[in-house]
């Protein structure tokens, strides 16, 4: 009897432990499987001739306001602003700005469609010939999930990004190149104070992710770049929160034969509100 009551134990504990690998394997390799075969794809497309001939290393600071605001129980908006300096504050490197418009299919599912404009400056050990305007449009698709305490996001972004070409030392834009790009971002939050992120709490983040170039125009840097960051946040109210903390941003130049390795350090201000009307 008592073996029998063991070797039952046993089978429950093994079907416990299956039933919790299929849980993680839901959450976590589901919804890679897209990222893991397009970044095969990347390899597989990078060409032999593209291998990298020099490495530079600068040392950055970001500057950034990332935003939300709520419309209704569906509809919303996303904003964020940038600036980013190079050495690491006393050159230009970028002013970025983007704005999208959401809708959320379920709570743990929301959709975006936005556009964006920025202005890349020469900076570093490898600049770029001149100050490089750039136009984007881009679909997005984005799923929460929670995992215990962890807060865990997939972004998954498709760009479609117009490039102005300029001929020195004109600083008139010339033409527009057309590029492609996809993007696959894993960011999670892990409450420092409690099993929940409340109000005047500090909180850990950390998140990479990946960008692959792709179409006619996309030669030899199809692994376009990646970044990944650790920070650390501070929740003020629901909503206003800062985070600061460590990026390394690998970036090859469009020759294929530049890497950067930006170690980056970064200040983001995250704001959320709501214009939805309230119920008396």
């Amino acid at each position: 009897m008592r073996s029998a009551a063991r070797e039952q134990e046993g089978r429950d504990a093994r079907q416990d432990v299956l039933r919790r690998f299929d849980f993680l394997q839901g959450l976590f390799v589901k919804p890679c499987r897209l990222t893991s075969a397009l970044f095969v794809l990347m390899l597989i497309a990078t060409p032999l001739h593209g291998q990298i001939r020099q490495k530079a290393d600068n040392f950055n600071a970001w500057f950034s306001n990332y935003g939300e605001i709520e419309i209704s129980d569906k509809w919303g908006a996303l904003y964020d602003f940038s600036m980013r300096r190079s050495g690491p504050v006393s050159e230009m490197y970028a002013a970025f700005a983007r704005g999208a418009v959401t809708y959320a299919l379920n709570p743990a599912m929301r959709l975006a469609w936005g556009i964006s404009r920025s202005e890349t400056w020469p900076y570093g050990e490898v600049p770029i010939a001149y100050r490089t305007p750039e136009r984007r449009m881009f679909e997005q698709l984005q799923l929460s999930q929670s995992v215990g305490r962890v807060s865990i996001s997939h972004r998954y972004r498709l760009e479609q990004r117009w490039q102005g070409r300029k001929e020195p030392p004109s600083e008139d834009v010339k033409n527009w190149i057309r590029l492609s790009r996809f993007r696959y971002q894993l960011r999670a939050t892990v409450p420092l104070q409690g099993k929940t992120l409340d109000n005047h709490e500090w909180y850990f983040t950390g998140a990479d992710e990946l960008f692959i170039g792709f179409g006619s125009n996309v030669q030899y840097n199809t692994f376009d770049q990646n970044r990944a960051a650790l920070s650390l946040g501070y929740r003020f109210n629901k909503s206003f929160r800062f985070e600061t903390g460590y990026m390394e941003q690998l970036s090859l130049k469009s020759s294929g034969k530049q890497l950067e390795d930006n170690h980056t350090v970064i200040f983001s201000l995250y704001t959320s509100f709501s214009m939805k009307h309230k119920q008396a």
